[in-house]
């Protein structure tokens, strides 16, 4: 049998497309369920708070400050998260360049070879959206919030 590079380059891709497929699925259920977390965490920040938003609602204050100030505890979170996650990530990036960047033919053991590479604009773009979807997951909560009865919220215990 003969072999050519070009058989040998559609096998590494058709292997490459596999792999970000399955940690693309792995990301999206990772999403859902950072979602999930936050929206579950402003609930219960709503549960806990409500005599105070009732304090600030017959105090006058305005509806669309009271979603602010959820929406900004939501938005926080997810920045937070964002945030450590992208620590993690510089984390792993620097121990593979560290440990596997002799394998790749940058010389032996903790060799020159870069394998890993985080571009500022991918991190700042991971903040954005990590903030992005605590702003989205907050959103529902924060609506709750605001429709809560005065008089009820004060009742509340």
């Amino acid at each position: 049998g003969v072999y050519s590079l070009i058989d040998i380059l559609e096998s590494m891709q058709e292997t490459s497309a596999t792999i970000q497929t399955v940690l693309g699925g792995i990301g999206a259920i990772s999403l859902l369920i950072a979602a999930i977390g936050i929206t579950n965490t402003m609930i219960m920040s709503i549960y806990e708070r409500t005599r105070e938003i009732g304090v600030m609602k017959v105090l006058g204050c305005m509806l669309g400050d009271i979603r602010n100030m959820f929406l900004f505890e939501a938005g926080l979170i997810g920045f937070l998260g964002g945030v450590a996650g992208l620590g993690f990530s510089y984390i792993v990036s620097a121990l593979l360049n560290r440990f596997a960047g002799g394998l790749f033919g940058g010389g032996g053991y903790g060799g020159d070879s870069v394998v890993s590479v985080i571009p500022l604009w991918l991190a700042l773009t991971a903040l954005g959206f990590a903030t992005l979807v605590g702003l989205i997951s907050g959103f529902m909560p924060a609506r709750r919030a605001m429709k809560l009865s005065a008089l009820e919220a004060i009742k509340t215990e």
